[in-house]
């Protein structure tokens, strides 16, 4: 027994140390959580350098993060930090797909897979955003390359049917198959819109002629008239 002072020293020293990387950890998620997100506000503005920089300081805070949890493991698997870096690859994919380019490796980023793969759930979100954006441009040819993005993503995740304890990605796999579902819808009534538009617009453009047709008629109708008139009068 007269070690168990030393014992609970060290057990005290260790959770001691634990409780402030936790707090330093929190605090860290929630400044890559608000920089990923301010990310893609710009993204959505076309706010391109601004975005670069604010994913890339993103990913220094997600690599520190890593750092400063990797001696406590239920840490680094914590749900803050998953959040974190679910945002950051999230901040990541939409980047790429608007810039037209090929997806990030999650080797690459350095998640977890999992993390990974909910963070490419979450992109369908803002995908959707976009569409919509697009529609309220009047351009529903580029909501339907988004739709098509949205489309993509969908068939890649629904591979994945593992219990949730291993990989809970079913509800963002209904989240996102509710995504499309709705933007599918609204994109066709926008097409309608825009085609009987369209045909309002060519409808209009008939009727203007014919009324042009119609005055020139009667212009000529009464020039012709008029020239009876003198006629006559120079007669008599």
């Amino acid at each position: 027994m007269k070690n168990l002072d030393g014992i609970v020293e060290k057990i005290d020293k260790f959770f001691d140390q634990k409780d402030r990387v936790r707090e330093v950890a929190l605090r860290s998620s929630r400044d890559i959580i608000i920089s990923c997100r301010k990310a893609i506000h710009c993204l959505h503005r076309s706010n391109w350098d601004d975005a670069e920089k604010l994913v890339s300081h993103a990913s220094a805070d997600l690599a520190k993060l890593y750092e400063t949890t990797k001696n406590f493991p239920d840490l680094s698997n914590a749900g803050f930090v998953e959040s974190a870096a679910q945002e950051y690859v999230e901040a990541q994919c939409l980047t790429h797909i608007i810039h037209g380019t090929d997806l990030p490796d999650p080797d690459v980023l350095q998640t977890t897979y999992s993390s990974y793969l909910m963070g490419l759930c979450d992109v369908v979100g803002e995908l959707r955003r976009g569409a919509l954006d697009w529609i309220l441009k009047g351009e529903p040819s580029k909501a339907h390359e988004y739709l098509g993005y949205m489309d993509f993503i969908y068939e890649a995740i629904m591979n994945f049917d593992y219990p949730a304890a291993l990989l809970p990605i079913k509800q963002k796999q209904d989240m996102v198959r509710g995504c499309i579902e709705k933007t599918r819808g609204e994109l066709a009534v926008a097409s309608c819109e825009q085609r009987i538009g369209d045909k309002t617009l060519e409808f209009r453009g008939i009727l203007d002629t014919i009324n042009k047709e119609k005055k020139m008629s009667a212009s000529e109708a009464k020039k012709k008239g008029d020239e009876a008139d003198i006629d006559v009068d120079k007669v008599w």
